[in-house]
């Protein structure tokens, strides 16, 4: 590991962390919080905005020369060097008590994911990956599964509103078909950390934008799972589809999603 980049592993760790507490306060007083929308099904908050502004200003102080691309602040759209941030992925769940959203942190160079942290706070959980370094869950190694089949597979996955309905229609039509069982969680950055972790062997969505989607890529592939490409074709900046999976998986997903190209 480079010192810099050292520095930005063990930094974004601690940051991950104290942001996710701040999440959890505001959480545990949801009827304070008011809810606005940016649009059909896409919910924030104040919880948001400052958990978002917490984490740039921390990382600002460490890191002055840093640039930010953030999910409510907006920021650099660039192919350099940029820290990636989602204060708080599963905001709908967040915002009806439900305690499946989290914090996510990634830093990409160079159109390489570096670094990435997502924090559960409702079950104080630090998953944390660097490039060529494993992942870990509060400091233990993690490790995908090794399901081998559809039909014991279980799936997390979000169609979401911004693709084909006939292709996510399509893509659970024959998961199910093959006996998969399918979860719908509302948090795509802690699925991808569950199927890094083992307790999912899949997870989908046809379209997310980058905050969403980097942190858990890393961690799937430093647990020793498969990826599609979310970078590729300017995935920073357009957004992409995401799928990752235990290896073995990985034909019958891609055939059943229509998703090509990896990221190992």
């Amino acid at each position: 590991m480079s010192d810099t980049l050292t520095a930005r592993y063990w930094t974004a760790c601690a940051v991950a962390r104290s942001a996710g507490q701040l999440a959890y306060r505001y959480f545990q007083n949801l009827e304070s919080i008011t809810v606005e929308s940016k649009g059909i099904q896409n919910p924030v908050t104040v919880a948001d905005r400052e958990v978002e502004n917490l984490i740039i200003s921390r990382l600002s102080h460490c890191f002055p020369t840093d640039q930010f691309l953030a999910e409510e602040s907006g920021g650099e759209r660039c192919d350099d060097q940029v820290w990636v941030i989602d204060p708080i992925d599963g905001t709908s769940n967040f915002v009806r008590g439900i305690p499946y959203f989290c914090v996510s942190i990634a830093y990409v160079v160079n159109q390489e994911i570096k670094i990435g942290v997502i924090y559960d706070p409702s079950r104080d959980e630090l998953f944390a990956a660097f490039y060529g370094k494993g992942a870990t869950r509060n400091d233990q190694p993690m490790e995908v599964t090794h399901c081998q089949e559809l039909s014991s597979a279980m799936i997390g996955l979000d169609i979401g509103l911004r693709t084909s309905m006939e292709l996510g229609l399509k893509a659970v039509q024959q998961l199910v078909l093959q006996q998969s069982v399918i979860r719908h969680l509302g948090s795509a950055a802690l699925a991808l950390a569950h199927v890094a972790d083992g307790r999912l062997d899949s997870y989908w969505n046809p379209h997310l934008n980058p905050w969403d989607v980097l942190a858990g890529q890393l961690l799937v592939q430093e647990a020793g799972g498969w990826t599609s490409d979310f970078l590729a074709q300017d995935g920073i900046n357009k957004g992409n589809s995401i799928l990752a999976c235990a290896p073995a998986l990985r034909p019958a997903l891609q055939q059943a999603t229509e998703i090509q190209g990896s990221a190992t």
